[in-house]
């Protein structure tokens, strides 16, 4: 980045413009990172529309009010008994919502080939007989 955004959604364009040029292998870090982060940012946008700290919400939850940091933090994966009872404490919803498709690299390999071994170059000259 060579100059300093203005805010925080010029900052974001910014590191996707980037993340683009870098290529796909980076873009797709990027999507399972903004994926990650998705349920923190859901979780704590309705705990304050409904005007909850996190220790009240722990307690409508029945969990330490650490946990729902670390949850909100994305520090926490939680599992599915806790995502209930979160959405229910969050008078939400706890659904798998559809998202739209995005194009995927094109692979170059033939349906059912076998990977290959990559070995270290020097293994490739070591191995073989006429070197010998």
């Amino acid at each position: 980045m060579s100059r300093k955004p203005t805010s925080f959604d010029e900052f974001m364009h910014e590191v996707e413009e980037e993340t683009r040029v870098a290529g796909p292998e980076a873009v797709a870090q990027a999507e399972a990172i903004r994926d990650h982060f998705r349920l923190a940012s859901q979780v704590v946008r309705r705990r304050k529309e409904l005007r909850l700290t996190q220790r009240q919400l722990a307690a409508r939850v029945g969990v330490h009010q650490s946990e729902i940091s670390n949850i909100e933090r994305g520090a926490a994966s939680p599992g599915y008994r806790t995502l209930v009872k979160l959405a229910d404490g969050l008078h939400a919803d706890f659904a798998l919502v559809p998202r739209a498709e995005t194009p995927r690299p094109a692979r170059n390999r033939r349906a059912g080939a076998r990977r290959s071994v990559r070995r270290p170059e020097y293994a490739h000259r070591v191995g073989r007989k006429s070197d010998r």
